[in-house]
């Protein structure tokens, strides 16, 4: 899950960097679906065998690059101490609004369900950190977690499409307000 954790060649994370960076300056000109493989070779200044070599498809391209914002936002949330799930929203809304326009080309484009995908996988791995047990957005069922998954990945596309309007701290209370309305056991929301 973690990209850095396993030992790679400087070579291959400064290919990859090029390649995530080609991606993203061709999705600023011209729509996903029509950038090729190739393209994203040439405007890198790379050979299509080293584009291959890296990522099979360019749907992969985008999955590096978003499964590192998920490392980042890991690593930003376990560095608190007694997550709450107030904690836990409100970090995640300032992530994305701090990538908002990274966000709004995946919606743009199509292609946001590659963000769906993570928050499923990081919500999973959350479920198994002893940190993060008594947070009501994550469980040990893997049904929860795709029904959170599916809530968080909604509202931030909503967020997205609507302009980012609201302030992240607006987005959380939100979030929050429909687990109070709803009478859902919102232990350990928020530290008073």
């Amino acid at each position: 899950m973690n990209q850095m954790k396993e030992k790679v060649n400087p070579i291959t994370l400064r290919s990859k960097s090029f390649i995530v960076k080609s991606l993203i300056e061709l999705m600023d000109k011209k729509p996903y679906s029509e950038i090729t493989l190739k393209e994203i070779a040439e405007n890198a200044d790379l050979t299509r065998q080293t584009v291959y070599r890296n990522f099979a498809k360019k749907e992969a391209i985008l999955e590096y690059y978003v499964d590192g914002f998920y490392n980042n936002f890991i690593n930003t949330i376990s560095a608190k101490n007694d997550i709450t799930l107030y904690d836990l929203l409100i970090t995640y809304f300032e992530y994305w609004y701090e990538n908002r326009e990274f966000v709004k080309k995946l919606v743009d484009n199509n292609v946001y369900q590659i963000l769906l995908e993570l928050h499923l996988k990081y919500l999973n791995s959350m479920a198994t950190d002893e940190k993060f047990k008594n947070l009501v957005f994550v469980s040990n069922n893997s049904y929860f977690n795709h029904f959170s998954a599916g809530g968080l990945w909604f509202a931030l596309k909503k967020w997205v499409e609507d302009g980012t309007e609201k302030t992240p701290k607006e987005m959380t209370n939100t979030i929050l307000n429909f687990y109070h309305v709803k009478g859902l056991n919102v232990r350990n929301i928020r530290r008073e």
